[in-house]
């Protein structure tokens, strides 16, 4: 039997209703199902809670006031405590640096100086690896043994001018006169013609490729006296630099010193005389940190009393260091 089309829209829509009834039984009965969980969850942490959580939380809204204390009573509130400041820290001093001073090339890049404001913590360059124990040298037989220097000289390369023989031993220092500090003022190097003035000079901290370091600070138009080296007239080793091919060129010509020029330093009205006593040229840039250590044992400090002058060299680039060692005269 053939159905109308009227039939077909009715038996449809009984069918969509039929569905929307079992949809709605179906979620009916998921929520239910829900909920009991949710009731057996709550009664369960009732029976099972422990002391202080319903307490916390409170009586229910449908529990009579009761005189009798509660079984479980809330936790005593802490007092906070004053917060303690933060005890200070030492402040990292920087050292001063490990090796030569420099004068850059100018195609090279300029470090950039880091700005150290007291209080701040400034990261440690790291440390570069010590140079290795110098061989024993078996003692020689001599009428009378002299000290031997803290820091002795690393032997001169093929450049420099071969040493002379030892001198006789050195007077007494040169005594300070009262009133003096023995900060030289001026140099006079009369035979390549240096007569300059003399400032003191320290280190700052740079940054360059990520890495932070100490380097020694070079004066300009004017020779720049270590300030953490020895004073004029006192045992040690009296440390100054200076450029040779910008910024006034001080120390243009120091690389033509010859063993036994005349050098003399002031400091104010107070006179210093020495004689060179060596001269050696070493290689700096490019070489390795154990090289570099080395060479920097030419500026380390001495028990002897010393001066000794520090440039770069050749004019045309910075790779080389010229070292002049003056005795008192």
């Amino acid at each position: 039997m053939k159905l109308s089309n009227k039939e077909i829209l009715i038996e449809q829509v009984a069918l969509l209703f039929a569905s929307f009834v079992w949809t709605m039984v179906i979620l009916t009965g998921i929520a239910l199902f829900w909920a009991y969980q949710d009731v057996q969850d709550r009664w369960d942490f009732v029976l099972n809670a422990p002391p202080g959580a319903l307490a916390q939380a409170g009586p229910p809204p449908t529990a009579t006031p009761s005189p009798t204390p509660t079984v479980w009573s809330p936790p005593p509130t802490l007092t906070p405590s004053p917060t303690k400041p933060p005890t200070p820290t030492a402040t990292w001093v920087v050292p001063p640096p490990n090796f030569l001073p420099e004068t850059l090339n100018p195609d090279e890049p300029t470090p950039v100086p880091v700005t150290v404001q007291p209080g701040d913590q400034v990261p440690p360059a790291e440390p570069p690896p010590a140079p290795p124990p110098p061989e024993p040298v078996p003692p020689t037989a001599t009428p009378e043994a002299q000290p031997p220097d803290q820091y002795p000289l690393p032997t001169p390369t093929a450049t420099a001018t071969p040493e002379p023989a030892p001198p006789p031993p050195a007077p007494a220092p040169n005594p300070v006169p009262a009133g003096g500090n023995g900060v030289p003022t001026r140099l006079v190097v009369e035979s390549v013609g240096i007569d300059t003035k003399v400032i003191p000079v320290g280190w700052q901290v740079v940054e360059q490729n990520g890495h932070q370091f100490s380097i020694w600070q070079v004066a300009d138009y004017a020779a720049g006296w270590h300030e953490t080296t020895a004073l004029l007239g006192q045992p040690g080793n009296t440390v100054m630099a200076g450029h040779h091919n910008v910024n006034g060129e001080v120390f243009r010509d120091l690389v033509n010193v010859e063993v036994g020029d005349k050098v003399t330093v002031y400091a104010g009205d107070q006179k210093f005389e020495y004689v060179v006593d060596l001269k050696t040229i070493v290689k700096e840039k490019g070489e390795p940190i154990e090289v570099r250590q080395r060479n920097a044992q030419w500026i380390a400090s001495t028990t002897d009393e010393r001066l000794t002058l520090v440039t770069c060299w050749p004019y045309t680039n910075n790779t080389h260091r010229v070292i002049v060692v003056a005795k008192p005269l």
